[in-house]
């Protein structure tokens, strides 16, 4: 014998998820040890790497594309911003500092833009090698481009909505 579903099992409504209504925050103190946790491999990654690389550049006689000074610079500027970011997520300075992150690396990447074509010249023959690597910094350009977006909407939504985003942000 087989069992056959009756018709009124097969009419039940599934339940509708509750609406998302309440929010928990993390307090600013584990905000902060996060944010402080975060900035370590972003100093590495923003600053310690791409300044490793155009000193190695410079010790083999290849001037790098944009000076080291300049590189610090916009490391430091990109995790400092990155890490306020995120310390202050739950709050009115999300947005703005959003811009401004994504300006940042805009303005970063734009400068690479300009120096996208490189030419190396071999020593003791009249050669140079040229490489660009242009449309690589303009896809690289789209991340910060879509962030620029995204934190004008959230700064739109903030000051039309305060606290509206933050149940999505941090579900109860």
């Amino acid at each position: 014998m087989s069992a056959v579903p009756s018709p009124a099992a097969a009419a039940i409504p599934r339940a509708a998820p509750p609406p998302v209504t309440g929010y928990r925050v993390p307090s600013l103190g584990y905000r902060i040890l996060a944010g402080g946790l975060r900035l370590v491999p972003l100093i590495v990654l923003l600053i310690g790497l791409p300044v490793g690389l155009a000193s190695f550049l410079a010790a083999h006689g290849i001037a790098p594309p944009i000076p080291i000074a300049t590189i610090e610079l916009f490391g430091i500027a990109l995790s400092v911003l990155i890490t306020l970011r995120y310390i202050l997520r739950p709050t009115g300075a999300y947005g703005p500092l959003a811009i401004a992150t994504a300006g940042v690396g805009l303005l970063y990447l734009y400068l690479l833009l300009v120096t996208a074509t490189y030419a190396i010249a071999i020593p003791g023959a009249h050669v140079t090698v040229s490489v660009g690597y242009e449309r690589l910094i303009l896809l690289l350009m789209i991340g910060p481009a879509l962030a620029l977006t995204a934190g004008v909407l959230t700064l739109i939504e903030d000051v039309s909505a305060p606290k509206e985003r933050l149940p999505f942000d941090y579900p109860a």
